[in-house]
């Protein structure tokens, strides 16, 4: 699934679950593949980059999915009218500020 494609089925995911995505000429992009990964409570104590190394070979940690639900809640539909510029602005939010 690429990161458009979860952003346009978001409702339908766990809220407990987690997102790593695998970047795209070393960015994020609404291109880029995504794993959604269901963790235990074991595994939610490791590094990222443990988790990663494990479960995910080639993908980086992105967000939790209830933040990432959160996040596309507050946005705007008049800034951002559609998915594709919700996503550019979530890409944006991962990268610089959160």
């Amino acid at each position: 699934m690429k990161l458009i494609e979860f952003l346009k089925n978001i409702e339908k995911i766990d809220e407990e679950s987690v997102l790593y995505v695998k970047r795209i000429d070393d960015q994020f992009s609404r291109e880029s593949e995504v794993t959604i990964l269901h963790l235990t409570e074991e595994e939610l104590e490791w590094k990222t980059f443990e988790v990663t190394e494990k479960k995910c070979p080639g993908f980086v940690y992105f967000m939790e999915v209830f933040l990432i639900k959160e996040f596309m809640e507050d946005i705007t539909n008049k800034e951002y009218p559609t998915v594709e510029k919700k996503c550019e602005r979530l890409i944006h939010y991962v990268e610089f500020d959160a």
